[in-house]
């Protein structure tokens, strides 16, 4: 059987991942922050860079087979008892679920992920700033060295030649 499929956002205008399993999910959302980070360390970010970085996972809409994920009952619940008494119970229904794991889920699925490829941050719910700090570092180092090594090229390549 196939799994769900889920697609994440911020804000209206930017999209990370449309209709994917939950392995791209975390793909695209690693992917996302990476670029973010990379953004930021040479001062070409977006405001969604900038919200990811100060809330953390927290600024992601997430839907999960095209409802929008939930993750406070309580206000899941006076969402759906307003719908109730508009009529409309059927309708939010069909485009809204909770599930008040899902992101905590992704959190800890996500820390696992990035402490493998070397990153031991703190839980990434409501902030990624100490995540933002370690990537922007690595490439901020990644950038020195790649400098030095076009230097290096250009000296290797046009041998000065004195007459």
């Amino acid at each position: 059987m196939k799994g769900p499929i889920y697609s994440a956002r911020i804000g209206e205008s930017l999209c990370i991942a449309d209709d994917v399993p939950y392995e791209a999910l975390l793909r695209h959302i690693i992917e996302f922050t990476a670029r973010a980070a990379v953004a930021r360390s040479i001062d070409e970010n977006d405001w969604e860079h900038e919200e990811l970085r100060r809330r953390g996972l927290s600024v992601l809409q997430i839907f999960r087979n095209g409802k929008a994920v939930w993750t406070d009952p309580s206000g899941f619940e006076a969402e759906l008892s307003e719908a109730r008494r508009e009529g409309v119970e059927q309708r939010f229904n069909d485009r809204n679920e909770l599930d008040s794991e899902l992101y905590l889920r992704l959190d800890e699925t996500l820390r696992k992920a990035l402490c493998r490829a070397g990153y031991n941050v703190p839980s990434l719910l409501t902030d990624m700033k100490k995540l933002f700090v370690e990537l922007e570092r690595d490439a901020a180092d990644h950038a020195a060295g790649a400098r030095e090594g076009l230097v290096a090229e250009i000296l290797k390549a046009a041998p000065l030649q004195l007459d």
